[in-house]
């Protein structure tokens, strides 16, 4: 559906029958304005013309939105295109806008890349010669920052931290995963930054020769130019949840949108389920496979139905969840170094496949509040398809950058701490992790002597401090009781996002760590803290997705909607940080218990006749 309100129908004139009325010749001048004119009334054409690109019905609609309105949000369902219609207008922006720099952001530097690629990717594609033409010959692209020169102006890729982005001007902000980003990053910086004209020079210069003209009795103050608001944003998203900032600002401009009041900025929404697709467009497959789940699941209804949901659906309640994450600008924050003082445990997930369509080797760091038994997740890693060497790397930087008390590992893969063991990393800097004889999943007293046993045992000087776990239906039921109990009575938390604490930032990004063998996608710092931001993230959009169910055995089982565990997609949802995230929320338990353990007294009894 296409709404456009009374206060936004402008008087249109017919490009294409005005120049059907021209006659003779045309100046040159005159004959490059009625071209312009024709171009820009003509997206379908102008844009296969220059690119190649044959676009459909509701993507000319929505460029057409783009292009004029200064706020549009694009809420798609997954494979509506999102990335794509961007690109394209980042380029029909700046070819009819001679002069237009055009920023891309996103919640990491990977997202804005993505975009910047997919435009790379247009212009370099047999039949975009015209575009490539307008473009500079090649793309600058540095560690924090890609850029290209077209038609006068630039369209720049950058990450959204920092104080970068502060000192940044454009025209055109194009904002990828708007879901993520901080809804004080986008009142502080994102908006402000557009309302301040950007051609301030040329306004001064007018406005000095209409004060003249006025001086001189050739002009009245009605008659001074009325500058119009150019700058645009684009907000680029999947449906989330209705109690995040993206609903609320999608509810702000939708009422703005249906008031009959006037507003300084103009504004566009599409919201596109996959129904609204050609057919040619849509792989029934995919569908039909994401349908198998239910129609009405929530995943589906927002996945690919751009439909918002509460989330009240889920074994771990998404909404609960979002309770327990510490506000955006407060502490504690994600991070790339353990506070000094503090304890963490560790819950590893091991996944020793090489395919990238391979689940996630996924490991957890929580940060234990001593006082109150309480725990943070503070730190994530997940990688599909990695090296085993990578795995151990990673892990060596966590040991030897966090105090790491307690580490819970699957049983099925235990022999990774084995491997770090005999690692030169490991060897070098005399680390000998060792395993602790412990079985948590004792009741009553036998649970008890286990927890004697463990306190005797734990031995952080001599790296003493390791238990497997054996993922029986039986402890899987405990595990997730636990880790729901803890989350709806808040007793786990979710670190707010650095990005959004330009203090917290600011010191974690310059910390002295060595990032050369963390992964080929950690360049720099700002990219390390920018990753434990989305998979904290991640990992509630993982537990969110979790369905209990009974067995005819009786027994219970934790896993995700049965239409996603058939994906075989690189990009696939998957489950393993949630599954970390349940290790070391039980081997927090397990260390919690240790510390209210009471020490045991010997008595010696003789019993004696009376």
């Amino acid at each position: 559906m296409i709404f456009c309100p009374d206060k936004y129908k402008k008087e249109i004139t017919d490009i294409n029958k005005e120049l059907m009325q021209l006659e003779g010749e045309l100046e040159d001048k005159e004959a490059k304005i009625s071209l312009a004119k024709f171009l820009r009334g003509n997206l379908s054409f102008t844009t296969e013309l220059i690119s190649g690109i044959k676009l459909a019905p509701y993507q000319e609609a929505t460029l057409q939105g783009m292009l004029n309105r200064n706020f549009s949000m694009c809420v798609w369902g997954r494979g509506c295109g999102k990335t794509f219609i961007a690109s394209v207008f980042c380029f029909l922006q700046c070819i009819f806008e001679p002069g237009t720099k055009i920023l891309i952001a996103g919640p990491t530097f990977r997202t804005a890349r993505f975009i910047f690629n997919n435009l790379e990717k247009i212009v370099k594609s047999k039949g975009a010669n015209l575009l490539a033409q307008a473009f500079s010959a090649k793309p600058s692209k540095r560690n924090d920052q890609y850029e290209w020169e077209i038609n006068g102006g630039s369209i720049t890729a950058i990450p959204l931290n920092g104080e970068k982005i502060r000192g940044f001007r454009a025209n055109i902000l194009v904002l990828d995963e708007f879901l993520l980003l901080p809804e004080e990053l986008v009142n502080t910086v994102l908006m402000p930054f557009l309302v301040a004209p950007q051609n301030m020079k040329e306004r001064l210069e007018i406005r000095e020769i209409e004060d003249q003209l006025i001086k001189e009795g050739r002009m009245t103050e009605d008659e001074r130019f009325v500058f119009e608001n150019t700058s645009k944003m684009i907000a680029l998203s999947s449906a989330s949840y209705t109690f995040e900032n993206l609903f609320k600002t999608y509810k702000e401009w939708y009422a703005k949108i249906e008031s009959e009041e006037q507003h300084e900025a103009s504004y566009f929404i599409s919201q596109m389920s996959y129904e609204a697709l050609p057919e040619e467009m849509v792989d029934r497959t995919v569908i039909e496979e994401a349908k198998s789940g239910g129609s009405s699941h929530s995943s589906f209804l927002r996945e690919y139905c751009a439909e918002f949901t509460d989330g009240s659906d889920s074994y771990f309640s998404a909404k609960k969840m979002h309770e327990c994450t510490i506000p955006d600008g407060e502490n504690p924050t994600t991070l790339i170094r353990g506070n000094k003082g503090a304890k963490y445990i560790v819950g590893i997930d091991p996944s020793f496949s090489n395919s990238p369509s391979s689940d996630h080797f996924a490991m957890a760091v929580v940060e234990v509040d001593e006082e109150t038994g309480e725990g943070t997740l503070v730190h994530n890693y997940a990688v599909a398809g990695g090296d085993l060497k990578d795995h151990i790397n990673y892990f060596y930087y966590l040991y030897t950058n966090f105090d790491i008390s307690m580490i819970c590992i699957d049983n099925a893969g235990y022999q990774f701490l084995d491997s770090c063991n005999e690692s030169s990393n490991f060897l070098e800097s005399n680390i000998n992790l060792k395993f602790i004889d412990f079985d948590s999943t004792k009741e009553g007293v036998e649970y008890s002597k286990q927890i004697r046993k463990l306190k005797l045992d734990l031995n952080k000087e001599n790296h003493k401090i390791c238990f497997k776990q054996n993922f029986t239906s039986d402890f899987l039921r405990k595990a997730n009781e636990h880790l729901q109990a803890a989350i709806d009575y808040k007793k786990i938390w979710f670190a707010s996002r650095t990005t959004a604490n330009g203090e917290s930032f600011n010191r974690q990004a310059f910390l002295n760590i060595n990032i050369q063998n963390l992964g080929p996608d950690i360049k720099n710092l700002g990219e390390l803290i920018e990753n434990q931001d989305i998979l904290v993230y991640q990992t509630k959009k993982q537990c969110a997705l979790i369905e209990v169910k009974s067995t005819a055995k009786g027994t219970q089982t934790f896993d995700l909607p049965q239409h996603l565990k058939r994906s075989t997609s690189v990009n696939r949802a998957r489950r393993d940080n949630y599954t970390a995230l349940m290790l070391a929320n039980w081997a927090l338990k397990c260390y919690n218990d240790t510390k209210t353990q009471k020490e045991e007294n010997s008595y010696t009894f003789v019993p004696r006749m009376v």
